[in-house]
């Protein structure tokens, strides 16, 4: 059996990490942009249909936009699906005319941010949702999209 925490057990970090380090840092193609950081759908307030703020900006920084989006896409595909990262991935390219040829990268990147931010408690991570109706959302859901998740960056990256 596997030593190390539960979270690298339970989402195997080392595929992402491996991956990640051959290739780190990504070229820097586009202008740095301001970065929510935390960019999911739990910092975005709303008002009917209409997003009207966005909130918990600690973490913001200047960097590659491709940042921000590689997190809202993982966030975004364990709690909604694929369907909606997609959309969602689509939309944001064609509202952004930007260099995308690292976004692969970022994806690994937002793959270990998760395992960090998670630590050794990926049942934790996820029964916090449960208050808000998600009982859906469990440690298994969650490590499955996130296999995925990085399988499909692995694949990208050859």
């Amino acid at each position: 059996m596997a030593r190390g925490p539960a979270s690298t057990r339970a989402l195997n970090v080392r595929r992402a990490w491996a991956a990640l380090q051959a290739g780190w840092p990504p070229p820097q193609l586009n202008p740095p942009a301001l970065l929510h950081g935390d960019f999911w759908p739990g910092n975005i307030l709303w008002r009917g249909a209409a997003a009207v703020a966005v909130i918990d900006w600690e973490d913001a920084a200047l960097g590659d936009p491709l940042r921000d989006l590689a997190v809202s896409r993982l966030d975004l595909l364990w709690i909604f699906g694929c369907a909606a990262m997609e959309a969602f991935t689509e939309r944001y390219r064609a509202l952004m005319p930007i260099d995308y040829t690292s976004l692969v990268r970022w994806d690994l990147y937002a793959a270990l941010r998760l395992a960090r931010l998670v630590g050794d408690d990926l049942p934790g991570w996820a029964a916090f949702f449960t208050p808000f109706g998600r009982p859906d959302i469990t440690a298994a859901s969650i490590s499955e999209h996130y296999q995925r998740f990085v399988a499909q960056a692995l694949a990208q990256l050859g």
